[in-house]
């Protein structure tokens, strides 16, 4: 078998394996930025962040700041494309959000 074969046949598999997880992130286009004027440092959870935004596109730990961090792509106004960064403590409670333009759509900058 040649190499770009098995190159093929591997990210088909990968990709099969992908579609297995059930793992669907809420389509940035059905987000928008007064979605995250509701959550309130100390007291929002991760189950209500999910309920009133969606499902994030990541969901990293970072165990040295002792905090996750979700990320999400939405809408400001019809045509911006952002990122929110949103962090909770260990114990699944909002702490605070960031935000940037997504350097995917704003020109490969993030500045």
């Amino acid at each position: 078998m040649k190499t770009w074969q098995r190159a093929l046949s591997a990210g088909t598999v990968l990709l099969s394996l992908t579609a297995c997880t059930g793992y669907s992130p809420t389509p940035y286009w059905s987000i928008h930025t007064p979605a995250f004027a509701s959550l309130k440092p100390g007291v929002t959870t991760k189950a209500e962040v999910r309920q009133q935004i969606g499902t994030p596109l990541t969901e990293t730990t970072f165990q040295r700041k002792n905090e996750e961090v979700w990320e999400y792509r939405y809408l400001d106004g019809s045509t911006i494309v952002m990122l929110a960064y949103l962090h909770f403590d260990p114990n699944g409670v909002f702490k605070y959000a960031e935000h940037f333009l997504d350097p995917a759509y704003a020109g490969g900058t993030d500045k």
